[in-house]
């Protein structure tokens, strides 16, 4: 069986070419209170990025006209200009293409769907795991998901939001497709129905434990929103 992610040697390349033959990856930190400002940005120093700091929106706005970031991790509770009102005007206006990872100390539902109509990358609640962050500003390009969903537009869904959140994503709409691609390639994750044919959730399940392979599964079926489903598996690689 293959392994799906990519060799010591393939993994030096894709970082290489990644970070534009070795530039730090610039990354604007955007919150009111100092401490997580400072800490981040010392953090985010140690690993080889280059970091800035905004205090407020007003600061993050005009920080983003002046230069380009790849990624700004914007707290959303600020008291000027809020977070959401923030990547509002940055992507109304065209300022930045950077990467947004929002950070609130309230994970409500409705904020939370909110935010993601953006097209931010990330949506973490407080208290924050430094990990978490990295992982997702390193990427999860070498996190392989193999999604075998029969509803289209709850594939389709589930299909974005992960490439949007830089997961390795495979398509295999029926069953026995599904099946030759676990028998060939050891997966991190698999999406399947919890509503298909119980003999054909057995095989998925079956393979992969006669592979003997680790791959984390996840049922699903259209009473679930995408979003839910994204949530369970970020949650899962970034504990």
């Amino acid at each position: 069986m293959i392994n799906a992610n990519p060799t010591p040697m393939d993994s030096f390349s894709s970082e290489s070419e990644t970070s534009s033959m070795n530039t730090p990856l610039k990354v604007l930190v955007v919150d009111d209170h100092p401490a997580i400002r400072s800490t981040m940005s010392d953090i985010l120093d140690a690993e080889g990025f280059r970091p800035s700091i905004a205090c407020n929106g007003q600061e993050a706005i005009q920080k983003c006209k002046e230069q380009e970031f790849d990624f700004i991790l914007m707290d959303l509770q600020m008291p000027d200009i809020n977070g959401f009102e923030v990547i509002k005007k940055l992507k109304k206006e065209d300022l930045s293409s950077a990467k947004f990872i929002v950070i609130t100390a309230y994970s409500i539902p409705e904020l939370e769907e909110q935010v993601n109509q953006l097209g931010i990358h990330a949506f973490l609640k407080k208290p924050i795991k430094v990990e978490a962050i990295i992982n997702l500003i390193r990427g999860k390009s070498r996190i392989s998901v193999l999604v075998n969903l029969l509803d289209d537009h709850m594939r389709n869904g589930v299909i974005n939001l992960l490439e949007n959140s830089g997961y390795q994503v495979v398509e295999a709409k029926e069953h026995d497709r599904a099946l030759i691609q676990l028998r060939q390639i050891d997966y991190d994750c698999l999406i399947f129905d919890s509503d298909s044919h119980a003999n054909e959730q057995e095989a998925l399940l079956s393979t992969i434990k006669n592979s003997k392979s680790e791959t984390f599964c996840v049922e699903t079926n259209e009473d679930e929103s995408p979003m839910e489903v994204l949530r369970k598996i970020n949650r899962f690689f970034d504990d």
